[in-house]
């Protein structure tokens, strides 16, 4: 299916204008990928120490339809955003969640996937009951999240406040209480491990939530917060347009020939 599908998306790419086949300069024959592992399904790391998921087969498609080598380099959530920043032939791509303030750094694909954000409580606590959880049913609780993802940004405003940005007014926030406290972890299986110990909760996205639920033989649950929903993209360099165009040929293929869907049906184990 994968050669056949390189077939169509390489004619895809030539209709458009996106894809030429003319001679790569040095170091052009390389594409590479950012990326946080311990965020399953999206990248995760395998029985062999190797960096896995659905994020890391999209940008496998995307280097074999564009002739490049795919090299992954596994680093902190935080550390993606600069590194595509200082090289505009590198892409981020681990479960990114588009938002005005990273558009600032750099430019996005289009959406390739949607999301909210989950809540990991215990099975045998109230929270457990809810079908939703809101942002004042975590009060007087530590709550672990991912250091500069979604989930921090949300819960962090609510423990600390925000700024009124034409004011400079502090703006009270939900959590703000004194008792509610964050825990930032750089990485989410770590923040995981934590739970029942160093945290009472962790918030982050739905499948990884439910992924690291799942891995508690029933001591954890995972139940929906009370958020917008939330489209993740491939980040690239503001000066990658050109890149940006051809990745975007790629995702709407991979989407219109059922790949994306079987992708994710591979890495959350329900099929072989």
């Amino acid at each position: 299916m994968k050669k056949f599908l390189g077939i169509i998306l390489a004619v895809a790419l030539c209709i458009t204008g996106c894809f030429a086949l003319t001679a790569c300069s040095e170091g052009d024959d390389v594409l590479y990928v950012y990326t946080n592992s311990g965020f399953a399904p999206f990248e995760y790391l395998n029985d062999k120490g190797e960096v896995v998921g659905l994020d890391i087969d999209i940008a496998e498609e995307i280097g074999e339809i564009l002739g490049k080598k795919v090299v992954v380099k596994d680093v902190e959530f935080g550390m993606i955003f600069t590194n595509v920043q200082n090289d505009p032939n590198a892409i981020a791509i681990a479960g990114i969640t588009k938002n005005a303030e990273r558009e600032e750094w750099g430019i996005f694909s289009d959406d390739y996937f949607t999301s909210t954000q989950y809540a990991v409580v215990k099975a045998d606590s109230a929270l457990a009951q809810k079908s939703e959880i809101t942002i004042t049913d975590l009060a007087g609780l530590k709550i672990g999240v991912q250091t500069a993802t979604t989930g921090d940004f949300m819960i962090s405003d609510a423990v600390y406040g925000t700024e009124d940005e034409e004011t400079g007014e502090h703006i009270t926030g939900d959590l703000e209480d004194g008792v509610t406290s964050v825990v930032g972890y750089k990485q989410i299986l770590v923040a995981s491990g934590s739970l029942g110990t160093q945290i009472d909760v962790m918030v982050i996205d739905e499948l990884p939530a439910k992924s690291i639920a799942d891995g508690t033989d029933g001591e954890y649950v995972a139940i929906p917060m009370h958020a917008d929903p939330e489209s993740f993209g491939i980040f690239l360099n503001k000066d990658a347009t050109e890149l940006k165009a051809k990745i975007d040929v790629i995702i709407a293929a991979l989407k219109d020939s059922g790949t994306m869907d079987y992708f994710l049906l591979k890495h959350s184990g329900a099929i072989a």
